[in-house]
């Protein structure tokens, strides 16, 4: 006998409101308050439990982005740098020009590759010198350039001998960056046997082995939201050297996946990148200062989030890496999104925005939250339908082998 059996019967919500005085009325208030073009989510004790999980994990995030409990000194330190970087940032035309505040990556010149094994699967270590250097008087560029560790870019590759195929570049989720994490969350060993691709799973600056603190991820958003700034360009400048050299390797065709974090990257890089097969952008967190302040507006985390620089200003400071403020350069066609209608951490706006700026491309939605995707048959035939549909010469690779 199946669990859901026993559960009771799923229902769509209703259209109310609960009152505030009721423990957890947020939260459901919030969930009743549907957005156009989402599926309704379908209620029972077992989507209840799948929505506690990611506020958990959302009150979990808060308190892990913190490298250090924020006295009232660290949080004006933190807005005057914030306040300094917008000023920077308008200095240069930036923020109405996003496109140009992102530097061209020059060709890598050594790329290291060491055979090491993660859960059963054999796969290649890369690793090269990032070179990615701040702008020349951008706010916490020397910072930035004191992560030692962040200076080396490394991926995780599996990639067929022979003749060259076609490649899916997979983008990971914030606290992740681990093989043992990374490459069934993507189910790359498959994708790579029975697709025939070639993988390579990128690890984003700060996660994984580039860590600054105890765990990956440490110091993405602390302090303030400047190193997010630092992260994303780090990330399109990487990504953007290991596409040049895929293509000087002789690559057919380049794709693209990511997952919460990496979907917000994968939908900046579709911005600046042209020529990709596709833009897969798994439940993304498109505006990710949205979802800063729905932590800060929480009782447990408000003094620690309470930063001192008005949202708005933090909003257009953070435009140089908005997804949203470049037109996207890979076909309508190419692009796909995936989320869940119970994510409660790339909540149904955040992927309905990025569908509006993307046109409205194919978007698939899952009676799921925000880490269950991986489990999902549907997700799993929306990927695989989109590999397919992208990838015209891995066809070609099929029937020669």
């Amino acid at each position: 006998m199946k669990l859901s059996s026993l559960l009771p019967a799923a229902r769509e919500l209703p259209q109310v409101n609960i009152p505030t005085w009721i423990p957890g009325a947020g939260t459901v208030n919030d969930m009743l308050e549907w957005p156009d073009g989402a599926p309704r989510p379908k209620m029972n004790l077992s989507s209840l439990l799948m929505v506690g999980v990611d506020e958990a994990v959302l009150v979990g995030l808060g308190l892990a982005s913190r490298l250090r409990l924020p006295t009232p000194g660290f949080r004006a330190r933190c807005a005057e740098e914030m306040e300094d970087a917008l000023e920077f940032y308008r200095s240069k035309g930036w923020v109405d020009n996003p496109r140009g505040y992102h530097q061209t990556p020059p060709e890598m010149e050594k790329v290291s590759f060491k055979r090491e094994k993660s859960t059963g699967v054999h796969y290649e270590h890369m690793t090269f010198e990032s070179g990615y250097i701040p702008h020349l008087g951008e706010t916490g560029r020397s910072r930035w350039l004191g992560y030692k560790a962040n200076h080396t870019a490394h991926c995780w590759v599996l990639r067929h001998s022979g003749p060259q195929r076609p490649w899916l570049i997979n983008i990971h989720g914030y606290r992740m960056g681990l093989p043992y994490l990374d490459l069934p969350f993507f189910r790359a060993q498959e994708l790579h046997e029975k697709k025939g691709l070639n993988i390579l799973q990128y690890v984003l600056p700060l996660h994984g082995p580039r860590k600054i603190g105890p765990t990956s991820g440490d110091g993405v958003l602390s302090p303030g939201y400047v190193n997010l700034i630092h992260t994303e360009a780090q990330a399109m400048f990487e990504l953007r050297r290991i596409i040049a050299w895929l293509r000087r390797e002789g690559a057919p065709e380049i794709g693209v996946h990511g997952i919460s974090l990496g979907g917000y990257t994968t939908a900046l890089l579709s911005g600046l990148e042209s020529g990709l097969a596709c833009a897969i952008a798994g439940v993304p967190a498109v505006n990710l200062v949205r979802a800063a302040r729905r932590l800060g507006q929480r009782n447990l985390l408000y003094f620690m989030d309470n930063i001192g620089m008005p949202w708005d200003d933090i909003e257009t400071m953070t435009h140089v890496i908005s997804p949203r403020a470049l037109k996207p350069k890979v076909a309508h066609k190419r692009r796909y999104i995936y989320a869940g209608v119970l994510d409660r951490l790339a909540r149904p706006e955040d992927p309905l925005d990025l569908w509006e700026h993307w046109g409205q491309p194919k978007i698939t939605w899952y009676q799921g939250n925000h880490v269950t995707f991986p489990w999902e048959k549907t997700v799993s035939a929306f990927i695989n339908d989109a590999i397919d549909e992208s990838f015209t010469e891995l066809n070609k690779t099929q029937v020669a082998t």
